[in-house]
């Protein structure tokens, strides 16, 4: 089922995507992403992100979860959206362990689960966004 567009947004806050397949998790993710200043839109697969970055070309932000099911791979998904949209900041989560040197698009972030509150403060400020 497809999500409806967005509605207007008044551009006060930067706008994140989490995309997450655990539904607790997810909310769990949005939660501290929104608690940083973010305005925040969920997915729970890679077609739903890929969806919803074709409808907000304004997204600064992709929370990954680097533990969702790829054929392709544990990052192909950060890989594919870095080749969509460069210039996106991209930030990868998992309980798993840390990538490789090399494993992650140049630039993005890795974080263990659960994603912290001081860190998604800090993928903010480095945005160039004011902390609100």
């Amino acid at each position: 089922m497809d999500e409806p567009a967005s509605p207007a947004r008044d551009g006060a806050r930067p706008l994140a995507l989490v995309v997450e397949g655990d539904a607790i998790q997810r909310i769990g993710t949005a939660d501290c992403v929104a608690e940083a200043g973010f305005e925040v839109i969920e997915a729970w697969n890679g077609a739903t992100a890929f969806r919803q970055i074709e409808r907000h070309p304004e997204l600064r932000l992709v929370v990954i979860d680097a533990d969702l099911p790829d054929p392709d791979g544990r990052f192909a998904l950060i890989h594919a959206i870095a080749r969509l949209r460069p210039g996106l900041t991209l930030m990868a989560v998992s309980a798993g362990p840390a990538p490789e040197p090399g494993a992650l698009p140049c630039d993005a972030r890795f974080s263990s689960k659960p994603l912290g509150a001081v860190l998604a403060r800090q993928v903010r400020a480095g945005l160039g966004e004011p902390l609100t």
